[in-house]
């Protein structure tokens, strides 16, 4: 027997005749394969198939050619069988694999996804070169997406630490944040990523909202200074004008007042606040001056008296000139500036 056939043998066997007998797996290949492949196959290896009516009579003669063992892994490829084919497919669900990992980290995979959807086409048309090719693209894509999304947590860490910096700053309440962040590194430190990538988001929103809180609550701290020096300022007019009326120097809390006034429109609220507090101390000092002209000019408080707002007569008059309804609470000044014929009467002394 010669060399050839020995080989052949031991897979296929011979019959009576000497002639070569195909296995059953290997006619069941080609009971698999498409009539075209059979015949682009055959013409590849010069073997002459026209005439021959079924697949099991091609088979037979293209098993009987020297080069029945080169056709039969052409063949496999063809029909996506064999050890090519089943690598290829162990391919197929290791890159998908590899993909659903990185996008579990919140990786960006969309050109990974596009080369394991060309893979699995040539696949699918049985070329194993190109799928091959396809899913070697997959896995270093997915590679990069992944460790690219690393790289993003863990300059993420040292970002939200930066936040909860900040926070701290303005006096937000940190601890919480800082125990995520705490959590985070450790998972990073033990490669956890994808749950350090939760916590790292959870740590920032927490401490962005104690910044945020901690922001509007100073916006409101503000407000409520600049509304009470705007009222310091409006409180010292009346008196202003009423001691302007009797001739009393009122200059250093005018300037006061003026200084104040433009400190607040800069938004200076707290310089704002301390100018309004100097004047209406200044005004403080000046009340005792207008009392006393009060006296020597006779003017006295009321006694009685009907509020403009709601028509109560539940009121209450205050030396320094300002009434109060005590019903629905509003401040009205009672003693206003004095008219010409008071400004007489004060200069003649009667």
């Amino acid at each position: 027997m010669s060399p050839a056939p020995q080989r052949l043998s031991r897979s296929r066997g011979f019959d009576s005749a000497g002639g070569l007998i195909p296995s059953e797996s290997e006619i069941e290949l080609f009971r698999s394969a498409r009539w075209r492949d059979l015949q682009e196959l055959a013409g590849r290896h010069g073997i002459r198939v026209r005439g021959l009516r079924t697949k099991d009579e091609v088979a037979t003669v293209l098993l009987a050619s020297p080069e029945a063992d080169d056709i039969v892994r052409e063949m496999e490829v063809l029909v996506g069988k064999g050890p090519a084919a089943e690598r290829a497919r162990d391919r197929l669900a290791a890159t998908r694999d590899a993909i659903r990992e990185a996008a579990n980290l919140g990786a960006g995979v969309g050109a990974a996804e596009d080369a394991w959807k060309a893979g699995a086409e040539a696949l699918e048309r049985r070329n194993l070169s190109l799928a091959e090719a396809e899913f070697n693209r997959t896995a270093q894509l997915a590679t990069e997406a992944r460790e690219r999304r690393i790289r993003e947590i863990e300059d993420a860490l040292s970002a939200v630490d930066d936040h909860i910096s900040a926070a701290r700053k303005v006096g937000a309440d940190v601890a919480g944040a800082e125990d995520l962040w705490v959590r985070a590194r450790s998972a990073v430190r033990n490669r956890e990523y994808v749950s350090a990538g939760e916590l790292i988001k959870q740590a920032e929103r927490m401490a962005m909202q104690g910044q945020q809180r901690q922001i509007e609550q100073a916006i409101r701290l503000r407000e409520v200074q600049i509304e009470r020096a705007r009222s310091i300022i409006a409180s010292c007019e009346p008196l202003l004008q009423e001691a302007e009326s009797y001739d009393l120097s009122v200059a250093d809390v005018r300037t006061l007042l003026r200084q104040a006034r433009d400190v607040l429109a800069k938004g200076d609220y707290l310089a704002g606040l301390t100018f309004a507090r100097n004047a209406e101390e200044a005004a403080y000092r000046l009340a005792s001056q207008v009392d006393e002209e009060r006296k020597r000019r006779g003017i006295e408080r009321p006694a009685r008296g009907v509020c403009g707002v709601c028509g109560s007569d539940h009121l209450t008059f205050y030396e320094d000139g300002w009434g109060r309804c005590t019903d629905c609470s509003v401040e009205f000044r009672w003693r206003g500036p004095l008219g010409v014929r008071e400004r007489l009467k004060g200069l003649l002394g009667t």
